[in-house]
């Protein structure tokens, strides 16, 4: 429908006559009507004004289908994730989502994605090339945070500026927004659970202890954390305890040995075990932890080769629950990430010549390459 039907239609749907649009308008009579024989066209700076008297969009007003446009964003929005989720091409997702931005150039949907995948893009780059991606996520944050209304695309926006202001040292503008958003116990899964009754509420329950369980794992997990004084928080003998309180957990909570999505946790935990037995010469402890992260790492990606099968977790407080968090990675990414870190981490450097621990690497190159 042309834009002159599309004003005859919608005139006559509230039994209006072309004098009292005009009038409303504050326009001639004879102007409604060359729109109306698509003689001409309104100036622009009335079709807001004209869709707010016929209660549309401008959209409506412009002839543009608007599911269409939506169906068409998502589209964008999957093929961007599909990329990600399924070769980790970061740099392929932030192509799709730039040519969607510039096709829907007021679409905070795929701003907000665009920035998320900027963001996790970042983390490879080097230091010039990261101080332009920051600067690209908090400009489109930013407009998000100015024009945008819909508080599911503005948490996402908040979330990623709070992680990108610290980078341009404005700590501040990131406390301010971080400060706005609600508290834990405010959360949609906490509120899901108030709100379902029934077989309902069971289902939300068993997913906010899944999120509860992830929370606590990654608090428990001692990172490369570096204290005010450059000192670090735990020594080594208790950053092995730590991994090892996550691994007891994972194996407490998953008891039948199937933990799906928390496999990769336990795999980086025995990791983090091996590196510290290393870092204190205990390298036999070193390579039993290393090949026990070798095992748990290439069922990551075996399974996650499976994932679209979405198997069902058994163990008893998620039997039943589908496995569709567990990250899809054809690459082999699971495996080439502990290469990566095998290769990088100077604590092994001593025991790279070891027989067991040249079994281990060759293991996991041989894995790498099956597809």
């Amino acid at each position: 429908m042309n834009f002159g039907e599309t004003i005859k239609k919608l005139r006559r749907q509230k039994d209006m006559t072309q004098e009292q649009l005009a009038e409303y308008l504050n326009i001639s009579t004879q102007a409604v009507s060359r729109w109306e024989t698509n003689s001409s066209l309104p100036d622009i700076t009335l079709i807001p004004m004209i869709a707010n008297i016929f209660d549309v969009s401008a959209d409506v007003l412009l002839g543009i289908d608007v599911t269409m446009k939506e169906k068409r964003i998502q589209d964008i929005i999957d093929s961007a994730e599909e990329y990600h989720r399924y070769g980790y091409n970061l740099e392929k997702a932030v192509e799709t989502l730039r040519i969607g931005l510039k096709e829907y150039p007021n679409s905070y949907k795929i701003m907000g994605n665009l920035m998320n995948f900027i963001y996790t893009n970042t983390a490879v780059k080097e230091i010039e090339e990261k101080s332009e991606l920051t600067a690209e996520i908090i400009r489109l944050g930013e407009k998000i945070l100015s024009e945008c209304t819909d508080d599911e695309i503005r948490h996402s926006a908040i979330q990623t500026l709070c992680y990108a202001y610290p980078l341009v040292g404005e700590t501040e503008k990131a406390l301010k927004l971080a400060y706005k958003m609600p508290k834990s116990n405010l959360s949609r899964e906490n509120l899901f659970v108030k709100i379902f009754k029934g077989t309902e509420q069971f289902v939300q329950k068993q997913y906010k202890l899944f999120y509860d369980i992830s929370a606590v794992i990654e608090g428990l997990f001692p990172f490369r954390d570096t204290l005010d004084d450059g000192g670090k928080p735990y020594t080594a003998e208790e950053c092995i305890i730590l991994n090892q309180k996550v691994i007891d957990f994972i194996n407490l909570i998953f008891d039948d040995g199937y933990s799906g999505a928390f496999r990769n946790r336990a795999a980086w935990a025995y990791e983090a075990i091996a590196e510290n037995y290393a870092s204190l010469e205990d390298y036999e402890k070193a390579i039993m932890n290393l090949k026990l992260a070798a095992e748990q790492i290439i069922l990551c990606d075996e399974e996650a080769d499976y994932a679209e099968k979405a198997d069902e977790y058994t163990a008893l407080p998620f039997r039943g629950m589908k496995m569709t968090s567990h990250f899809v990675g054809p690459e082999k990414f699971y495996i080439n990430s502990l290469l990566k870190i095998i290769a990088d981490c100077s604590a092994f450097d001593a025991i790279r010549d070891n027989k067991d621990f040249i079994e281990i690497e060759e293991r996991l190159k041989k894995y790498a390459k099956k597809r």
